[in-house]
């Protein structure tokens, strides 16, 4: 046992002696190896020389090493386990050197396969397998990442970066350039209305497009290229054959497929057939040369599709589905043609995967045809309703008496007459009562009800969703009328006043009609309105209020400027210079004929009691002030009141002939009275004025309070006797 142990541990010794030279002789081999890399790659990738041939040399040595350092380590392991409980430190120095190795090894292992990687890209791209190409590409950059801080501190990394970053653009570049080889487009400028688009699609090498598209992808730069060319092929392809007469010519050349389309600018739409069929030929063509497979289970029809189906069902639908909805409720059965036709042209784009099962937009519009018409009816009402509304009021036509509608009528039995004829009214109604006034309206206004009730006998006879719509639109005619109107014409309704007075009655006209609006309809609209409150009552406030509130403030402003004329003349000074100027005879006249412009414009176009109360409105405003300027003056001389009562007398013998009956002054004019007591005080003694005061009882009395009568008999008379009698009985 002593022998064959003493051999055992000799053999051991040995084993040892030959795993120590091996290793040292495996470093200086690795040594030498990672320079010789370092070398090449150096001259490759910084200084560009082309070491194609000691490149596969080094490739070599580098698999050779690798195998030789394979086996040490086997030995070195097996050694190593055979003497576990007797190691010794000479077998952990040896394992050291040979990691040390192996780690030096592995960064030569790594700089050899990123070249490698990279004159593979080369070779791939060279070949046409463009997709193979940009694979290699990645890995590369996978390969630099994996990269730990040994290889990072190397000069020749950074270069490596900068080399796998140009590799990739350069790439992306040709791929473009062969995009664009490969599609291409051409525009020829329009000639007498005619537009022409051409696309050209290279057939000679459909691998090599192919190949290119699902490199683009693998890199994910398609969409942008995608997303160009949809762009173009809605605008220059489907856009045009959607809005105008278009004509599709597809025919072949030499290694080329040909797309024309002619379309023509002044022509009107075509039917929604002739467009069907034209959009299906554009997409079976880009079916037939480009739906190519760019990745598993998606084709480049799906990944367009995804960039512009969306855009293209908006602009379709707009365009042309929206015309194929029926205008009327007679031609909504015979819309299933439309409908039909249009669900076998859905499925036709989702069979060439440009729409996807789930967009059912074209669909879902096609068969919501209810809800679309009432859109579209609606809307279109809604559009002629503010097309009338943006007419001149100034074209006028007369109106009324207007007696209520005859569906207010009381259909009566006999007993119901028999009952009636034992009531007798206490009071009597007139028989205009509920009659609208003989005046003028602006002729848009009757359009506009004529209107109103075109959407009311739609609503009757259409489905229960329709006529609340309709019903709807036509309340909304009412709410639009009072927005726009107002809006559209402001500066006619600020300055004329024949079309301020022309509103007024039209909002007058339109409200008295709506009170009984509704229910004009109500025995014939459909349950779903009878089952509600179908009525245009609360219209009827708001329109009145907005044609008094636009008369009153053009009212405001008349009083206004004849205030203005009134007191920018010697009327304002009368009381500091008593002398009576022209100027105030002047600004009297100046008022008169601006009432009297008015009366031209206003007495035939407005109401004749709305006329009366306006015109004695201002009138009131005049005489009341030219009242107050005379009665707060303290010395009024003889020369002066005798002057102030010709001016007057100019407002008394011109102001009745302002109303058609010239005793209706007394009544709409509520200082009438008190303005010609005022001009016979002017002229009048004492005696006179004493008479008509009587005690408190005579027409004087009537309009002056005993104080104002002072005031201006101090004023009038100089200081008597016969004066201060006068006052003392006036009270």
């Amino acid at each position: 046992m002593s022998f064959l142990e003493t051999v055992l541990a000799t053999a051991g010794q040995v084993e040892i002696m030959d795993l120590d030279g091996k290793i040292s002789e495996i470093t200086q081999k690795v040594a030498s190896l990672k320079c010789d890399v370092i070398s090449v790659m150096e001259e490759s990738y910084v200084k560009f020389n082309v070491l194609h041939q000691e490149t596969v040399e080094l490739d070599s040595r580098v698999r050779a090493l690798s195998n030789e350092m394979s086996q040490l380590l086997i030995r070195v392991e097996t050694q190593t386990k055979r003497d576990l409980q007797n190691s010794t430190g000479e077998l952990e120095r040896l394992s050291t050197s040979l990691q040390e190795a192996a780690l030096t090894m592995q960064l030569v292992h790594q700089l050899v396969d990123i070249d490698t990687a990279m004159k593979a890209a080369k070779q791939a791209q060279e070949k046409g397998c463009y997709l193979d190409a940009a694979m290699k590409l990645r890995s590369l950059g996978s390969l630099l990442e994996q990269c730990s801080g040994a290889e990072l501190q190397l000069e020749i990394y950074e270069t490596l970066i900068s080399k796998k970053t140009l590799l990739e653009e350069h790439f992306v570049y040709d791929m473009k350039d062969i995009w664009k080889s490969s599609l291409k487009w051409e525009e020829a400028g329009p000639e007498k209305n005619v537009k022409k688009v051409i696309l050209k699609v290279a057939t000679g090498n459909i691998m090599q497009m192919e190949q290119m598209m699902q490199a683009l992808n693998y890199f994910e730069h398609l969409d942008f290229y995608l997303r160009k060319f949809g762009n173009k092929v809605l605008k220059y392809l489907l856009e045009p054959v959607i809005t105008m007469k278009s004509t599709v010519e597809i025919h072949e050349e030499t290694n080329l497929t040909i797309i024309e389309i002619e379309s023509y600018a002044a022509s009107p739409k075509p039917h929604y057939t002739v467009i069907f069929s034209i959009i299906i030929d554009v997409f079976d063509f880009l079916y037939s040369h480009l739906n190519f497979a760019i990745e598993e289970d998606v084709t480049l029809m799906n990944r367009l599709g995804e960039i512009i189906s969306e855009e293209f069902c908006e602009f379709f639908i707009k365009n042309c589905l929206s015309d194929t909805i029926p205008s009327h409720s007679n031609d909504l059965e015979a819309y299933k043609v439309i409908a039909k036709a249009t669900e076998d042209f859905q499925d036709h784009l989702v069979e060439i995967g440009f729409l996807g099962t789930s967009n059912q937009s074209i669909l879902e519009y096609a068969r919501n045809v209810d809800v679309m018409f009432a859109n579209k009816i609606c809307r279109k009402l809604l559009g002629r309703a503010r097309d009338i509304m943006k007419k001149n009021l100034h074209d006028m036509m007369e109106v009324g008496p207007i007696s209520p509608s005859r569906h207010l009528e009381i259909e009566e039995t006999m007993e119901d007459i028999k009952h009636f004829d034992t009531l007798k009214p206490e009071i009597k109604l007139s028989d205009n009562t509920f009659q609208f006034p003989k005046c003028q309206i602006s002729k848009s206004a009757h359009e506009l009800l004529l209107l109103v009730y075109e959407v009311l006998d739609e609503a009757v006879q259409s489905n229960d969703f329709c006529s609340v719509r309709l019903f709807c639109t036509a309340r909304n005619i009412f709410e639009l009328y009072s927005a726009v109107v107002p809006t559209h014409h402001k500066m006619f309704l600020e300055t004329i006043p024949q079309q301020v007075a022309l509103f007024h009655n039209n909002c007058m006209y339109l409200a008295h009609r709506l009170v009984t609006l509704g229910h004009e309809y109500s025995s014939r609209f459909p349950t779903v309105l009878r089952s509600h409150t179908s009525t245009f009552i609360d219209q009827v406030t708001v329109l009145r209020e907005l044609g008094i509130s636009v008369f009153l403030k053009f009212m405001q402003g008349q009083r206004k400027q004849i205030l203005d004329i009134l007191r920018d003349s010697g009327l304002a000074t009368l009381g500091e210079d008593p002398k009576i100027t022209p100027s105030i005879e002047k600004a009297v006249r100046q008022c008169l004929r601006q009432m009297e412009l008015l009366q031209t414009v206003w007495e035939n176009v407005l109401p004749a009691n709305v006329y009366c109360k306006a015109v004695g409105c201002l009138l009131n405003a005049l005489v009341e002030e030219l009242i107050i300027r005379v009665t707060t003056v303290e010395d009024v001389p003889a020369t002066t009141a005798v002057h102030l009562v010709t001016v007057f007398s100019v407002v008394i013998n011109r102001a009745p002939h302002l109303f058609q009956e010239h005793g209706e002054v007394h009544r709409f004019v509520k200082r009438w009275q008190k303005f010609r007591e005022l001009v016979l005080i002017l002229g009048a003694s004492l005696r006179d004025i004493d008479d008509r005061w009587a005690d408190s009882k005579g027409p004087l009395a009537q309009e002056f309070t005993p104080e104002e009568v002072k005031q201006l008999i101090r004023a009038l008379f100089q200081n008597t006797k016969r004066r201060s009698a006068v006052l003392a009985r006036i009270k």
